[in-house]
């Protein structure tokens, strides 16, 4: 493979020095490997960061897209007893327009720069090297730098493609993209894939409308790579292998037979903490109860007489996460709900 035709993009919206940490290791992973690197973001980074890629790129333009329509990309997770489906308050992939002109602003650079080829990565995509090995081995086999696009797929049956992974050839993919030029031209073009993330758009380019000579690998990243770095940067939080991590997360959904009731959810997680959960209704305590996490919590609502509900949770006194739905919103998303069988 000649890398001297490709470069690797990075997407990235460091917030911490956490994030910048993990920039910084993502940067070095593949400069490693002999890769040109542009480094696209909305926030400032400092010069080190700066001087360690070949391009800069930034842009405050980090527009979040506001959803007219319910997604139907979710999260699942179910047992014989229960099945727990969200979309996280209607929120999965309201990033993902930014992100796309990150892509856009990269490969304008790098065509100008004479490059063909190129590698999308975001910036908690840190391989090892026998993992780069991996990859490098499927791009020869494949033939990456003759192909228009090459992906990884996130689920072949619902034909959503990884969004942080994947690469082809400048021109295409400059084209391709050009044609989304707004927020409303994104959430239309998404719009019959029955979600709104960088993966629904990808997957619908991509996948469903097959434009171009190009190759997907059926299967997420976690089945070739092995790191255990790679995805830790998530819902605005790195989580660092070997620490015990506040991975969980807090939701408040509706119960799929009862439009009366609904549930507050504190995800499962395999670390255990002691915490204390407290629900407010209107701004007064609705319930409040201390709990070690581990599995998956529920509580149950009444939602039968509106309102607005807040789920906050708290580690040695300090609130750490919390949600706020109006009760309208619980019950108006479809795709967010507890089914007992």
């Amino acid at each position: 493979m000649n890398k001297n035709q490709t470069c690797v993009i990075i997407s990235s919206y460091p917030q911490s020095h956490l994030d910048s940490s993990l920039l910084s290791l993502t940067i070095e992973s593949w400069t490693q490997q002999g890769y040109d690197i542009c480094l696209t973001t909305h926030s400032p980074v400092n010069q080190d960061i700066q001087k360690a890629v070949k391009y800069y790129i930034y842009t405050d333009e980090n527009e979040m897209l506001v959803y007219d329509d319910i997604s139907t990309l979710t999260w699942f997770y179910g047992t014989e007893e229960f099945t727990y489906q969200t979309n996280w308050g209607n929120t999965m992939g309201k990033h993902s327009y930014a992100i796309l002109n990150n892509i856009k602003n990269g490969l304008q650079l790098l065509e100008s720069k004479n490059y063909t080829n190129f590698i999308f990565i975001d910036d908690d995509i840190f391989l090892t090297t026998d993992d780069h090995l991996l990859l490098e081995e499927k791009f020869i086999e494949t033939n990456f730098i003759e192909k228009d696009y090459w992906f990884f797929v996130e689920h072949e049956a619902a034909s959503l493609a990884v969004s942080n992974c994947f690469g082809g050839k400048i021109a295409y993919f400059k084209e391709l993209l050009s044609k989304t030029q707004t927020p409303q031209d994104y959430l239309d073009y998404c719009r019959s894939t029955k979600g709104f993330s960088l993966e629904n758009y990808l997957g619908k380019a991509f996948l469903l409308e097959e434009n171009g000579n190009g190759h997907c690998e059926n299967y997420p990243l976690r089945h070739l790579f092995k790191n255990e770095w790679i995805g830790t940067s998530q819902g605005g939080n790195v989580y660092i292998p070997g620490l015990k991590h506040k991975d969980w997360w807090l939701d408040i959904v509706k119960d799929n037979k009862d439009s009366d009731s609904g549930y507050a959810i504190v995800y499962e997680t395999k670390y255990q903490f002691n915490i204390q959960i407290v629900c407010y209704k209107d701004e007064e305590v609705y319930f409040e109860t201390e709990i070690t996490t581990g599995p998956l919590y529920w509580f149950k609502l009444n939602l039968s007489e509106g309102g607005v509900w807040r789920l906050e949770q708290k580690l040695d006194g300090k609130v750490i996460k919390q949600v706020e739905y109006t009760t309208q919103q619980i019950t108006d998303n479809n795709s967010s709900f507890m089914d007992f069988n």
